[in-house]
């Protein structure tokens, strides 16, 4: 429990400081992600290759960029925000009349703010509607006795398919990895079990894949 915690503070608050200088009075970033849920939960993440000496593989840990809804709702032309661990400056902005606020940039990205809760925003992509993440983790965990690979990436499967074995869903990595973007974060969940290893590998369909 402890070192999935304190590597992914570390990590996080590295992040942190290596972002500051473009986060000042100006700018604007997500706020600080909740570490402790991440223990014993599923969580997006990409799973990346496997180490046959530590027996683990890397996983990177992703949070939903959420905004405070005041900051942005006060973001005009030339603004400085941070969205999935890139730089961002604002072109335009334009609130539109269901909430959402869309957002041109200097770079030609296109995204828009929707209302989340009572004091929160999340950011998405014009061009494909994904939402913005970041990364606040690379840790390296070994696969459970029991892990599974749920694959609900075929659009046009109506039942995932399950794959069980460490050995059998490597294979099916693999393929993935020559194909498409692998088991990436996107549509990608990890489930952990008590002893942090990973029991449940969860794939959705992507239209980014």
């Amino acid at each position: 429990m402890m070192t999935l915690k304190k590597t992914a503070a570390m990590v996080l608050a590295l992040v942190l400081c290596l972002t500051a200088g473009i986060s000042l009075a100006e700018g604007m970033k997500p706020d600080d992600p909740d570490i402790d849920r991440l223990a014993g939960a599923a969580f997006n993440a990409t799973v990346g290759a496997y180490n046959e000496d530590t027996k683990t593989f890397q996983v990177t840990i992703y949070v939903e960029d959420i905004f405070d809804k005041d900051a942005a709702e006060k973001l005009t032309a030339g603004s400085i925000f941070l969205a999935g661990g890139w730089r961002y400056v604002a072109q335009t902005v334009e609130p539109q009349t269901d909430g959402t606020i869309l957002i041109k940039c200097e770079d030609g990205e296109e995204m828009y703010f929707t209302p989340v809760g009572d004091d929160g925003m999340s950011l998405r992509s014009v061009f494909n509607d994904r939402r913005y993440m970041s990364v606040i983790a690379v840790v390296n965990l070994p696969a459970a006795a029991n892990i599974r690979l749920e694959d609900a990436s075929d659009p046009d499967s109506t039942e995932p398919k399950v794959v069980t074995g460490l050995e059998e869903i490597l294979k099916v990595k693999a393929e993935k990895e020559e194909t498409s973007n692998g088991l990436d974060y996107y549509a990608t969940k990890v489930t952990l079990n008590s002893d942090f290893e990973i029991e449940l590998i969860h794939q959705d369909y992507d239209v980014a894949q």
